[in-house]
């Protein structure tokens, strides 16, 4: 038999033993059939990748189901596997994909024959501007099997592991590990193909937080900047990390960030601020108290402060009166003692008069003002420290006192009714009327 598209060889002979192996092996197939297992051992023989006869060809087109019976464990059930087909591969049409039935090759480049057929996706693919790098290579089979798989979308394995073949665990950060990420949802918060937002979010950071947690702004006057910008990243670790409340950093360095230190050259600390438990008082997200305070200050100095102002007080200070704890202490630090904004009297003046100023004579002590009066509450009036007798007898001996004309029958009266505790016109600080007194004549009525 002549066969005159075969080359020749050497010396005229031609390529006969070839082509009488191809036609015995074409005939052989022929009447085997076109669906038996020896079509299928013989075509094995020569391609890969030859689909098993039988079961597959009568699956639906997006799903089938392999029964697998066990041969080791003998006494063990049936186990049944849902298998998801690509539609395709489920027809037997090879060529919507590759050259030909008997070709592995495709018929376009990586990504453009998926394309094909998937214009939707397409179309969304190209729309955003952050892709995953599979698919701006047009990689689709490092995610997903083009034939078949047990995991829906044709996955090559399952969210999360199908992700960490690529990704570093996150979960490897810390203890402390965000609920969807522990859970492997991967697909809760990041878009798998394309999308506008950095990270591959389906939304912008602040929304696909609020997906799961409530909206702590709602009803708040004071919302903190970073959550009102949606910067919730800026202090946060969106999978895992070491610290609680999923924060980056401690508390005391998340805040430092942005906050200058309050702490910074100044002698006397506030201990929760030294301890950096600025949380304590501080609501990170929104309040509706000034200073982003979780309760009005007066609330938040009580919730350690208890005993101001005391109990029995019979005088309270109007400032504590009022809650207003920061006209005088500043809540952070200090270079004056007990976080005091100023020193007395340059403090007291910021609300009293000044009666300095003018003043001939001054007591000894004026200038501490703490010396005689409680800054918050008293038992005493004009928020002495003690009775009045008792705390002019601190200085003053009660033998002197006697020795003084004036006070000829002011035993046990009190001395601010002849004195002006602060200042005078003459070195005996006496007020308006008494000097008669003192001189021997009709002494004012003691009340």
């Amino acid at each position: 038999m002549n066969l005159p598209f075969l080359p020749k060889e050497r010396g005229g002979r031609r390529l006969r033993f070839p082509a009488a192996m191809a036609g015995l092996i074409g005939s052989l197939v022929l009447m085997a059939g076109c669906r038996s297992e020896t079509e299928q051992k013989w075509l094995n023989l020569f391609f890969d990748g030859v689909p098993q006869p039988g079961a597959t060809n009568v699956v639906s087109r997006t799903s089938a189901t392999v029964v697998v019976k066990p041969t080791i464990l003998t006494n063990a059930a049936t186990i049944t596997v849902k298998l998801f087909s690509h539609p395709p591969y489920t027809q037997r049409n090879c060529s919507a994909c590759h050259e030909s039935q008997f070709s592995n090759a495709m018929r376009g480049k990586p990504g453009e024959v998926c394309f094909g057929c998937h214009k939707e996706l397409h179309a969304s693919f190209t729309a955003g501007k952050v892709k995953h790098q599979p698919v701006a290579e047009g990689d689709c089979t490092s995610c997903h099997n083009p034939h078949q798989s047990a995991n829906k979308k044709l996955l090559l394995q399952t969210i999360p592991a199908l992700c960490l073949t690529c990704h570093d665990d996150p979960l490897a950060a810390g203890k402390v590990q965000h609920q969807p990420v522990q859970d492997g949802e991967c697909l809760d918060c990041h878009a798998p193909h394309a999308t506008n937002f950095k990270g591959l979010l389906k939304k912008p950071v602040k929304e696909t937080c609020l997906d799961c947690h409530d909206d702590f702004t709602a009803n708040k006057k004071i919302v903190h900047d970073p959550v009102a910008d949606g910067a919730c990243l800026d202090c946060h670790t969106p999978h895992a990390g070491k610290i609680k409340g999923l924060l980056k950093k401690p508390v005391k360095d998340t805040c430092l960030n942005c906050h200058d230190d309050p702490t910074a050259n100044k002698k006397f600390i506030h201990q929760p601020v030294g301890d950096g438990e600025c949380l304590d008082c501080h609501d990170p997200h929104a309040s509706k108290t000034k200073g982003l305070l979780k309760l009005p200050v007066k609330a938040t100095c009580a919730e350690c402060h208890d005993d101001i102002p005391a109990k029995k007080a019979k005088d309270v200070h109007q400032p504590v009166a009022d809650g207003d704890c920061l006209a005088c202490h500043d809540p952070h630090a200090s270079n004056k003692k007990n976080l005091l904004k100023k020193s007395a009297p340059a403090l007291c003046w910021d609300c009293h008069d000044n009666f300095l100023e003018k003043a001939k004579f001054t007591h000894d002590v004026v200038e501490d003002c703490t010396g005689c009066h409680k800054p918050h509450s008293s038992t005493e009036d004009t928020l002495l420290a003690k009775n009045i007798l008792k705390l002019c007898g601190d200085c003053h001996d009660d033998k002197d006192l006697q020795a003084v004309k004036g006070h000829a029958g002011a035993a046990g009266k009190s001395c601010v009714v002849c004195h002006d505790p602060h200042v005078g016109r003459d070195k005996f600080l006496l007020k308006a009327g008494a000097s008669a007194a003192a001189a021997g004549k009709e002494a004012p009525a003691v009340k």
